[in-house]
């Protein structure tokens, strides 16, 4: 089995120049971890998810410069998805085998994996689609 047979198609995505804000409302309202990051021809960029939302504002609450003084930082209303954002994403093509994904997903310890194809994104995978299928195959046996 490829990555084509079990991408999800629907994918929501996020622009790297949006506001942390949005990608909140994004993250909520869809229900959703994470999503791909594109940039502004839609190529994917990086990769964001609700965990670097809430270590961003931990990471910002305590962080010190030299001194113990508070370090200057953006407020949260001038935070941009690129500054919270993973990049390069891990990615993979539609041809890639889910056993490589899922070895991909253990060793690096991620949950999602954008599929690409020629710089778009066309799909992704997640660890919960990956244990949603192997149910599925084992109540068949």
């Amino acid at each position: 089995m490829v990555a084509r047979d079990l991408m999800r198609r629907d994918v929501f995505t996020i622009r790297d120049d949006q506001p942390i804000a949005e990608l909140i409302d994004l993250l909520v309202q869809e229900h959703i971890h994470g999503c791909p990051v594109v940039n502004e021809t839609g190529e994917l960029v990086g990769i964001v998810t609700q965990q670097d939302v809430f270590f961003s504002a931990v990471t910002r609450e305590r962080a010190t410069v030299p001194g113990g003084g508070k370090r200057p930082a953006k407020s949260p209303a001038e935070l941009k998805v690129r500054d919270l954002m993973t990049s390069p994403a891990v990615s993979a093509t539609e041809e890639t085998e889910i056993m490589g994904l899922c070895r991909m997903m253990q060793r690096l310890r991620i949950h999602r994996i954008p599929i690409v194809k020629n710089g778009k994104v066309t799909g992704i995978i997640s660890s919960l689609d990956i244990v949603g299928r192997l149910a599925d195959d084992m109540k068949l046996s």
